[in-house]
């Protein structure tokens, strides 16, 4: 089964849900805007059960950048864990 390209007007109704959803988001949780748009891959895929390995591999990045993400992410969040995070953020999970 061919699959059909989604439309322009469809394309930016996608977009805008997507800019409504990141604004509710960061209603509640307005730390993360400090975040840059590759902090951001890394940690949502950090609320995942993926080894930094495996988030280096999914991002095209090598370990050790994941790694110096990951130490940006958890300044710019004052934590200091990967437990941190899954804990303080466990909503975002579901």
């Amino acid at each position: 089964m061919e699959k059909k390209p989604v439309s322009a007007g469809m394309y930016f109704q996608y977009v805008r849900l997507a800019r409504q959803e990141f604004s509710k988001l960061l209603e509640y949780y307005p730390e993360l805007s400090t975040l840059s748009a590759k902090e951001m891959e890394v940690f949502e895929l950090l609320l995942t059960d993926m080894t930094t390995a495996n988030i280096g591999e999914q991002l095209y990045i090598t370990q050790s950048a994941v790694h110096f993400h990951c130490k940006n992410i958890y300044k710019k969040l004052s934590i200091s864990s990967r437990r941190q995070i899954l804990i303080r953020y466990k909503e975002l999970l579901l």
